[in-house]
């Protein structure tokens, strides 16, 4: 009986096991402003800005390096960029070249630039790359990225397959009405005086 009932334990352990990664940590802002990183959902007196881990790994995912898998999960990367932007353009060939899983998200008009700047504080410079928890100075600097990157548990050089098919960019989506509203007033000065600004750029913002 009791052998019965530990390898019944066993089956249900192996079962369970895939579940492990979904988790996710969001981002979160108080109604005081106090941004905070949790893995519970936030209560109604917080509001996520950000899920910054998918739910679950995909099956391509599931089929990598332990090492660089663990990474994916502890410390997912997130990458803001815009069109015409060659800097941009280098930052995301770094990714690819190291063989980072990334996300990249656009912000190519002025609905999207005004949520870029309440989830980065009133940064108005791509690109942008955020390591987990960290997000890094904007611009692109490649030992800054790197070093990031080996803080976070990615190897040196990429583990992918061959043939990765990596994630296409996607639109950060504008501001709903609600959460501007909602917003914290910017801190006095946290926004910096920029130069004019590029043409194909949404107003104010530069790279």
């Amino acid at each position: 009986m009791m052998q019965r009932v530990a390898s019944l334990l066993a089956v249900l352990l192996l079962a369970a096991w895939p579940l492990q990664a979904a988790w996710a940590v969001y981002r979160v802002v108080g109604p005081d402003g106090q941004i905070t990183f949790t893995d519970v959902p936030p209560p109604s007196g917080g509001r996520a800005l950000q899920q910054l881990a998918p739910s679950a790994p995909t099956p391509a995912e599931a089929s990598l390096a332990p090492a660089l898998r663990a990474a994916m999960q502890r410390d997912p990367v997130v990458v803001y960029t815009m069109a015409h932007c060659p800097a941009c353009r280098d930052g995301v060939a770094l990714l690819r070249r190291r063989g980072v899983p990334y996300r990249e998200l656009t912000v190519d008009d002025a609905g999207a630039a005004r949520h870029f700047e309440q989830l980065s504080h009133g940064v108005r410079r791509l690109p942008l790359l955020v390591v987990g928890a960290r997000q890094l100075e904007p611009g692109f600097n490649a030992s800054v990225w790197g070093g990031a990157l080996d803080a976070a548990g990615y190897p040196p050089t990429s583990q992918l397959p061959p043939h990765w098919d990596f994630a296409p960019p996607m639109p950060l989506p504008a501001l709903a009405a609600s959460d501007a509203a909602a917003a914290p007033p910017a801190r006095a000065g946290s926004v910096p005086v920029l130069p004019p600004p590029n043409p194909h750029a949404p107003p104010g913002f530069q790279f």
